[in-house]
């Protein structure tokens, strides 16, 4: 078992970045391909269908939320037992996380669905786009488990050293969710029409075969051996599983609250402001994934390097991810802005829908220039164990600094004010991460020569 895992202290930082996040950002960018297909299919299906989709999103976070808190404090606590040598509690981590994920998916199932119309009315929704939300959140809530069991499972493959593994059962969910998406809402062949629960069930189906096949190889094939025992809750495991990564969770509640607050703001101005948040979010979500699977992919081996006490490596690994993510941001930034009328046309047309939604996404698109790196920072201090700073960090952007801009920006500016909300909480997000990551390498001192050769034995 540990042999298997000792490279991640070994190998220089460039080609282990691209080992673990090459595959994780490959995930996530089909991901937020996937999200994107959902919102061009929806908006085959009418305006009120994509409202629909961005009344139901922040409802989609919370549920994510849970299973990244799992996943990421799971993935923490193993890749810090491997880097220490401490199989079994690497084992007892894996095991909890399965038992963590039954006991969340069970009492998630029981308290959202029973109230999901007021849920969704409360976000905004109402009339024909509260039908709509309803139909395709009926679907998610019934089968959140599967949501679940996917986060984890993917976290916990990637943390016992087979990235690639992981990343490419999430490929595979999101491509069998593109495929099936136009045959369930259309009804395509055998399959009756569904309209926009099928865009809902897609998902489900990608979601159960992808979990599938990382089961059976978490059984036969992975890193851990594991026995009944394991999955017995341990008070500490499942203490450290969930302070780690509840930061996750505050971070994606935080962002959902902003998001219920957004669509209510942008509801106040009309159907197309409301569908264009959809197709903002959306559009975003392609920087957001990448640096989202960055950060995950960099979560084992800070954990790893910073448990067999190679500080040098974790200050390398977190500088280099960091430059990537703000160079991606920027790239991204240029092409959204220089291509932003036939991104727009990709998801719907009509001259108020065109003339509103360039100028909105040429503002939004500033928000691309920080919120990656801010994310591989908070991902930092989750790799390090440390709850506090991570769970501060990683939930500034949403609670601390967004929430207020949505809130004023749109009294001073109007509709404007909305789509200046993000960029500027991104911002100054990233300005409170760096300078908490900078404090914390300062504490650690300057690399101690006895430190150096054991990391050039290692």
């Amino acid at each position: 078992m540990s042999d298997k895992s000792e490279f991640m202290g070994k190998d220089p930082v460039w080609p282990l970045l691209l080992r673990f996040c090459g595959p994780s950002i490959i995930a996530a960018v089909v991901t937020a391909t996937y999200n994107l297909v959902d919102a061009i299919f929806a908006g085959a299906l009418g305006l009120e269908a994509l409202a629909a989709l961005a009344v139901a999103f922040p409802l989609m976070i919370i549920y994510t939320s849970i299973g990244f808190c799992i996943g990421f404090g799971s993935s923490s606590l193993i890749s810090r037992s491997l880097g220490a040598r401490k199989l079994e509690e690497a084992n007892i981590a894996a095991g909890n996380a399965i038992s963590l994920f039954l006991i969340a998916g069970a009492i998630a199932t029981l308290v959202f669905y029973p109230s999901l119309k007021t849920l969704l009315s409360l976000f905004g929704a109402s009339g024909e786009v509260l039908e709509q939300a309803v139909s395709y959140m009926s679907i998610e809530t019934r089968f959140i488990s599967l949501n679940f069991l996917l986060l984890v499972l993917v976290e916990m493959v990637r943390a016992g050293g087979d990235p690639s593994i992981a990343s490419g059962a999430a490929i595979l969910s999101t491509i069998i969710n593109c495929v099936m998406d136009p045959v369930l809402a259309f009804g395509l062949g055998p399959f009756p029409r569904m309209g926009i629960a099928g865009l809902a069930l897609a998902t489900t189906v990608g979601r159960a075969i992808s979990s599938m096949i990382l089961l059976v190889h978490l059984i036969s094939r992975s890193v851990y051996s594991l026995h009944s025992k394991h999955f017995l809750p341990r008070i500490w495991a499942m203490k450290e599983i969930l302070g780690v990564g509840s930061s996750s969770t505050v971070r994606m509640a935080g962002g959902s609250v902003a998001q219920v607050l957004s669509v209510k703001v942008a509801s106040s101005f009309g159907v197309i402001p409301l569908a264009l948040l959809a197709v903002l979010f959306r559009v975003n979500s392609l920087v957001f994934h990448p640096c989202f699977g960055l950060g995950q992919g960099m979560i084992p081996l800070v954990g790893y390097n910073y448990g067999a006490k190679l500080n040098h490596r974790v200050r390398e690994i977190v500088t280099k991810a960091t430059t990537v993510a703000f160079a991606y941001g920027a790239i991204f930034w240029l092409m959204v802005t220089v291509f932003a009328a036939p991104i727009l046309s990709v998801f719907g047309d009509g001259a108020d829908y065109l003339g509103q939604g360039i100028w909105a996404l040429r503002i939004f698109a500033f928000d691309s220039l920080t919120i990656g790196a801010h994310m591989v920072l908070s991902c930092f201090f989750q790799g390090l164990g440390k709850w506090a700073p991570a769970l501060i960090v990683s939930s500034s952007r949403q609670l601390i600094f967004l929430i207020p801009c949505v809130l004023v920006l749109p009294q001073l500016f109007g509709l404007t004010g909305l789509w200046l909300a993000f960029p500027i909480a991104s911002a100054l997000a990233l300005a409170l991460s760096l300078s908490w990551a900078i404090a914390e390498f300062r504490s650690w001192g300057s690399p101690s020569s006895a430190e150096a050769r054991r990391g050039n034995r290692y």
